[in-house]
């Protein structure tokens, strides 16, 4: 983990961003306990700050806090997951329908610029950023303030499933082009501006994706006999 004491910006801030980011890459690794002592001396950074930041990440569903001094990241969980999507498909499928017939032509071009520089190469770790993005644009123009307010957190959640299940970084190099092609199908449907064939792309999008979590958490617990919560632990 990086110092944030040079860095400019609240450090509440910089802290839940540092944080965040050791979990969603995961230098801190499910079920790995932690405490506020030792990421105030690797942050540089009081405990203050720290303490703030891991209560809004418990508020995030990515830690869970004990009343002592000491944390653990979220244990990965395909009940959770399944809570995850479940919330996810109630709501982007919505807005991506109700935002079909108002999306511009810039939309439309950001979309595809997007998959572009998301699956232009064999992905690294640049691949998470524009494909959240992705996500993002893809409700515009429906989704409020509040609606994003709802889905950030939903999203970080469901990245940790999806980095440790999909490997863009891992996996053979055809993982760039099958999911262009899959996200490629996506702008087809907004560029249709047809709000009830974006609402079924975009659902069944999220359906394939949770499926297949599920399938390959399924096969990585029975090849251990502990499950994947517990291989999470010492991952």
């Amino acid at each position: 983990m990086r110092s944030v004491a040079e860095r400019k910006a609240s450090a509440v801030d910089l802290v839940l961003h540092e944080i965040r980011r050791s979990i969603l890459n995961g230098d801190l690794p499910p079920g790995r306990p932690f405490t506020v002592p030792a990421l105030t001396e690797q942050l540089g950074v009081s405990h203050v700050p720290v303490r703030e930041a891991l209560r809004q990440l418990e508020a995030q569903g990515l830690v869970v806090l004990s009343p002592s001094r000491s944390a653990i990241v979220t244990p990965l969980d395909p009940e959770d997951l399944r809570a995850i999507y479940r919330l996810r498909m109630t709501v982007e499928p919505e807005l991506a329908a109700l935002s079909a017939p108002d999306r511009s032509a810039a939309d439309l071009d950001e979309l595809a610029r997007l998959v572009d520089e998301t699956f232009d190469r064999v992905p690294g770790e640049e691949f998470w950023e524009p494909h959240r993005e992705f996500h993002a644009v893809l409700i515009r123009p429906a989704a409020s303030e509040w609606d994003l307010r709802l889905l950030r957190p939903l999203w970080d959640a469901s990245e940790r499933y999806t980095r440790l299940v999909f490997d863009p970084v891992g996996e053979p190099e055809d993982f760039a082009t099958r999911r262009r092609h899959v996200h490629s199908e996506l702008v087809e449907a907004a560029r249709s501006r047809d709000p009830e064939r974006v609402r079924t792309e975009v659902r069944g999008h999220l359906e394939a994706n949770r499926q297949t979590m599920l399938d390959r958490m399924s096969r990585i617990g029975s090849t251990d006999g502990q499950g994947w919560a517990a291989r999470s632990e010492t991952a």
